[in-house]
């Protein structure tokens, strides 16, 4: 599985040393099934990473155990962990013999993709309406010949726009029936 933004294997995040072959295995396994589906998404391979790894584990994990699986820095981390702990995405665990915060995945998908339609899509379908009013500001003038093609052109995306923002409700209706 590869990382086509720097060549980099999704199994290279893995750190094998001292843990049994079959749970390193596992793991990249795992952890590249999630990077893949990142990528897809726009979600940085870290989180998707840090997802997997919590996602492989039998056990719930702390902080230094994801940095002794990942070869990530700690500052990765720790961002990647709270923000998957903002979406929902991990919840935390602890024990009264440990003072530590260890970290399980929320198994529940209704959240995962409820967070992703209103963090990401409503955003840029939000974005996507400025932007769109911006491009007909610079449509070149009614007298040209170009205007007579583009201006259907521009009309055709502002529709395509419109049929996506209505979807989002019934996508969101159906989310509440998953």
């Amino acid at each position: 599985m590869i990382d086509r933004s720097n060549g980099v294997t999704a199994s290279a995040l893995i750190r094998p040393e001292g843990r049994e072959p079959e749970v390193v295995a596992f793991e990249t396994a795992v952890v590249s099934f999630f990077v893949d589906a990142a990528e897809v998404l726009g979600i940085p391979k870290s989180l998707a990473a840090i997802y997997g790894i919590c996602f492989a584990s039998a056990r719930p994990l702390s902080f230094s155990d994801v940095r002794e699986r990942l070869d990530l820095s700690a500052g990765s981390i720790s961002q990647g962990i709270r923000m998957l702990r903002d979406v929902g995405a991990i919840k935390v665990v602890t024990t009264p013999l440990d003072r530590r915060e260890f970290f399980a995945p929320d198994l529940e998908l209704k959240k995962l993709i409820r967070h992703y339609i209103e963090g990401r899509l409503e955003k840029q379908l939000n974005v996507g309406r400025l932007r769109l009013e911006a491009i007909e500001q610079v449509l070149p003038s009614d007298s040209g010949k170009e205007s007579k093609v583009l201006r259907p052109r521009l009309q055709s995306l502002c529709e395509w726009h419109d049929k996506t923002r209505a979807l989002l409700p019934v996508v969101k209706s159906v989310l509440k029936l998953i």
